[in-house]
């Protein structure tokens, strides 16, 4: 089985995503990002394409660095993570009661397809979820 088709892939890949993405709203470069939160960037580079995964203390950081707590930091990308599901599953035609959506998607898009949803539906997601003001530390 392709690594890539495993939902702890498809998580990484929303989390890296949305990491990314609030990077980018910030301002911040990645040496930036992973200079203030002591990472280098090549790391920095590898969580945000989901080929690694950030410990829970790198998480705390990259809160942190994002204003925000790391259970907001959850919510977020939880929520995208969602958006990603329900926008594969309008996209490809699958049940909403088909748990592996993400493989679904690969079958019908690729790899490449299953990318360019999910930042379509993290971009989305984190436009409504940063309007409604979430609690900062």
């Amino acid at each position: 089985m392709d690594p890539r088709s495993t939902e702890a892939y498809v998580y990484a890949l929303v989390l890296g995503r949305v990491i990314g993405a609030l990077r980018e709203r910030h301002g911040m470069s990645q040496a930036a990002l992973a200079e203030r939160v002591g990472l280098t960037q090549s790391t920095l580079s590898r969580i945000e394409r989901g080929q690694a995964r950030p410990d829970a203390f790198t998480l705390r950081r990259l809160a942190d660095a994002f204003g925000v707590t790391p259970g907001v930091l959850s919510d977020w990308v939880d929520q995208a993570y969602a958006r990603s599901a329900e926008a594969a599953r309008g996209a490809i035609g699958t049940r909403k009661t088909h748990k592996n959506w993400w493989q679904a998607a690969v079958a019908v898009a690729g790899f490449a397809g299953l990318g360019g949803l999910v930042a379509f539906a993290v971009a989305a997601a984190l436009d409504d979820l940063t309007k409604k003001k979430p609690g900062k530390r």
